[in-house]
Formats: structure tokens, sequence, C-alpha cells
């Protein structure tokens, strides 16, 4: 069971750290691309990578503990097993299964080699659920079957070449069965592709969805809350550069820069830019003020934005100067709470907000600003 439990582990690790740096890419990807962040198919996406490394980790897990394995290989290893339908001669070998012997059909469940057929089998059925999903009308069952036979095929080179050299000699043979029961697996999972893709929207469902989104003259709840973000994440980036330069900091002249950085990307830069922030171009989304009041407007949005971290350095600050008076250690104490009562009001609403299909997000519905998308750019 370890055999196949650390492979999956590793690869759910693999996701959890690609994940980690590729979403906000990705995200953006999406935004300037679509308009919105697709859910299917970015699901759709992160499990075909999922699938990909769990199939690979399977197939070269466990490794040798040295590379230097020679050693530990026993002088009649053989490393290449070429007589097709060997797993047949070994399944009834070990269960002395008989097709005239309808009894004899249990004993199936009791020998390593039928798992082992099974399991080649299944490692590269969803494989084929993933082609007719990627290809539907566009590739027929042998097209699965050739592409689960190249697939197949680099797995035992892989083995058989000791992954390409890495290792001095093969821990694993090159096995002609598992090339036949890995394709067979391909044909299987294409075939009964429908009975799972059921419940997954089509190609031709997402891609409408994209023509819409992308038609639509409005940016999307996310692409505003994803311009908002970036500009953070600029302002932060910008602030860590001019603090670095600076001999005498503190936690009040690191927050006073970083307001003054904010402000500039928040309001100075999209007056004179004519509403676009870093932010907004990067996702081709542009800021109009309803009443054409640019100072104005983008100033309360900026306020509003920049109200909770304003919040956050005054609780920081109060906490580090928390004594022996008890009122100002009330006081400091009451400011932190107000702060994370804040921070989640924050977090509900715009969780509560999306999930409602909302389209403008509260700062700028408090603002009066617009936030269109723009098109037609490449």
């Amino acid at each position: 069971m370890q055999a196949y439990v650390l492979p999956i582990f590793i690869a759910i690790s693999v996701c959890f750290i690609l994940a980690s740096f590729l979403t906000l890419p990705w995200a953006v990807y999406q935004y300037r691309k679509h308009g919105y962040f697709s859910f299917w198919r970015t699901l759709l996406i992160l499990s075909f990578i999922f699938y990909g490394l769990s199939a690979f980790f399977l197939v070269i897990f466990p490794l040798p503990s040295a590379r230097n394995n020679c050693a530990s290989m026993d002088p009649g290893t053989i490393l290449i097993q070429y007589r097709p339908f060997q797993f047949i001669r070994d399944i009834q070998r070990e269960s002395g299964f008989q097709w005239t012997v309808p009894s004899s059909y249990l004993h199936l469940l009791t020998t390593r080699a039928f798992y082992q057929m099974f399991f080649n089998v299944l490692l590269l059925f969803p494989l084929g659920v993933f082609l007719r999903y990627f290809f539907k009308g566009k590739a027929k069952w042998f097209h699965a079957a050739l592409i689960g036979f190249g697939v197949s095929l680099f797995f035992e080179i892989t083995q058989r070449t000791a992954l390409f050299g890495f290792f001095e000699c093969p821990y694993r043979i090159f096995d002609v069965d598992d090339l036949l029961t890995n394709t067979v697996g391909t044909v299987l999972g294409f075939i009964l592709a429908p009975m799972f893709l059921v419940l997954i929207p089509s190609r031709e469902t997402l891609n409408e969805q994209s023509h819409f989104f992308h038609n639509q003259r409005k940016a999307t709840f996310g692409a505003q809350l994803m311009e908002v973000v970036l500009n953070i994440m600029i302002a932060r980036v910008i602030t860590s550069f001019i603090i670095g330069l600076l001999k005498s900091r503190g936690l009040l002249v690191d927050e006073i820069i970083f307001a003054i950085v904010f402000f500039v990307l928040m309001v100075v830069i999209p007056v004179i830019w004519k509403g676009n922030t870093l932010g907004s171009k990067i996702v081709r989304m542009r800021l109009i003020p309803e009443k054409g009041n640019w100072i104005g407007s983008l100033s309360r949005r900026y306020a509003i934005v920049y109200l909770p971290f304003l919040c956050s350095a005054l609780s920081e600050i109060f906490s580090n100067h928390m004594g022996e008076d008890l009122l100002a250690n009330l006081f400091a104490i009451g400011v932190v709470f107000l702060t994370g009562l804040l921070w989640f009001f924050i977090f509900c609403h715009i969780v509560m907000r999306w999930i409602k299909k909302d389209k403008v997000l509260y700062f700028n519905r408090y603002s009066h600003i617009e936030a269109v998308r723009i098109t037609g750019e490449k």
C-alpha cells in the first residue's frame, strides 16, 4: 500500500508547490484573456497536472537508496520481459484460474499478477478520459490508443534507462505487457469517458462562457478584486525597495512610505494615465468615475481600500508600546480587536457578494467608479 500512497502524496505536495507559485500568474492570464476566472477550467488543468504527476511517480517510485545501485541487484535479474500476455500465464500459475471452472474466478483476487495487471490498466484509464474531453470530436479510439502507447513507452524507457541514466542500473524491468495493459486502459477510459464527464461542463459551454465575458463592457467582480490586489503587491515591493535604501527606519516610517506609494498607484497614476492603474493595465481594465470627478472619486477609493491597512499599522504600533498602564493596554487591545473585526467583515463581505454574483466591489461602488473591460488589445 505504501508503494501507492507515497507517489500520490508526493504528487499532492508538488501540485501544492506549483499552485503556490502559479496561481497568481494563471489568474492574471485568465482575466486578461477571458475577463473572468474560470473555476472549471482551472480545476480541469489542475486535476490533469495532478494525474500526470501521480502516474509518473507511481512508475518511478520507490527509488533506490543510492545512485550506484548495481551492487544491490541480483546477478540473474531480468531487465526485459518481452513475451506478450505473460501476465495471463502468471495469473493462471498463481491462482489456478480456468475459464471452464467458475469457482476459480474468485482466486483471481488473491494473486499479485492479477492486481498488477489491473493497476496497469487503471494507470492510464484517466488519460483516456482526459483525451476524450480535450479532443472531443477530433480524436477516435485509435488515436487514444496511439497516445496511450506512446505514454506507456515513455514510462517503460524511463524505467529501463534508470531515469535516463540518473541511476547506474535499472531498478525496474521493461515489460511488454505493461505497454499492452496501459494502452488498453487508455482506450477503455476514452470509450467510457461520457460516464465520468456528464457532471463536467463541456468545452463548448466553457468557450461560450468565455465569449460572453470577453464581450462584456463591465469588468467582472474578480477582475476588480485582482486589480486592487496587484496594486497592493506592487506597492509593497516598491515600499520594500525604498525602505532598503534608507538608513533609519521604523514601523511608522515604513507605513508612511507605503501609504504614499499606494496613493501614487491608486490616485496619481490613474489621473495621469486616463483611468489606468498598473494593476488595471495588467488585467485589461480601466477605471471611469461616473460623475467625471477623477481626483475625488479616486481619493475616496484609495481611502476605503487603505483603511484596513492603516488600522493594522496602528494595531501593531499600539501593541508594541503596551506597558503597565491598564487603560492604555485596554485601548491597544480594543484597536487590535476592531482591526481583526474589520478584516473579517471585509473578507466575509467579499465572499458573500462573490457568491451572490455581485458585479461591483464595495470600494468601487462607494467611490462611484465604474470598472470597464478593455477589449481588442493584444
